[in-house]
């Protein structure tokens, strides 16, 4: 009853601000909005409060080649070979996460670890939500079944990519993750 009477009035509330042009990029699914144990993806899901700025076709484009460029990521992971993933980055991107204990920055970390770590063939990847507005994209990836040198076996990793569109195509600019180790894994 509670939870009913305050999604009513968050709509409300989001509606008139939408209304006003405040909250042009709310997200606004009073669903997604009051449950803390959901993401709220930056695309809103009350069709038509959320003004369209690319055609289906163009957004189709986009995600295409923001996945392609997640892909190299990928295939660079699972090869353990860090000059396949390279063409992804912006080379001023950021890296910032925990490998067990040691806080990882800079993407010559990230890098030198698949090096290192060499090859994860059996790396189960899932893009789990890719969010487009205009220029920049943010990508959630979740990757399984991580092996290797360094990483050790049953390790799962939560990755956030931030994308943006340059003239050469989608660039990673940051990437943040979270391990989630295995007992027997090892970290960098």
């Amino acid at each position: 009853m509670v939870k009913a009477r305050l999604s009513q009035t968050l709509t409300g509330q989001l509606r008139s601000l939408v209304g006003q042009g405040v909250g042009d990029h709310l997200c606004i699914s009073p669903i997604l909005a009051t449950d803390f144990g959901r993401t709220c993806p930056l695309t809103p899901r009350i069709r038509g409060l959320y003004p369209l700025r690319m055609t289906k076709t163009e957004y189709l484009a986009e995600y295409d080649g923001i996945v392609k460029t997640v892909q190299m990521y990928i295939d660079g992971s699972k090869q353990g070979k860090s000059e396949l993933m390279r063409p992804a980055f912006h080379p001023d991107a950021s890296f910032f996460g925990y490998a067990g204990e040691q806080l990882a920055v800079g993407t010559q970390f990230l890098f030198d670890w698949i090096d290192k770590n060499g090859p994860a063939p059996k790396i189960e990847p899932r893009v789990v939500s890719v969010d487009i507005l205009d220029s920049i994209a943010v990508v959630r990836l979740e990757v399984a079944g991580w092996s290797g040198k360094l990483a050790g076996s049953g390790v799962r990793m939560s990755d956030l990519f931030t994308l943006l569109k340059t003239p050469s195509g989608w660039k990673i600019i940051q990437k943040a993750f979270h391990w989630h180790a295995a007992e027997s894994s090892l970290a960098a």
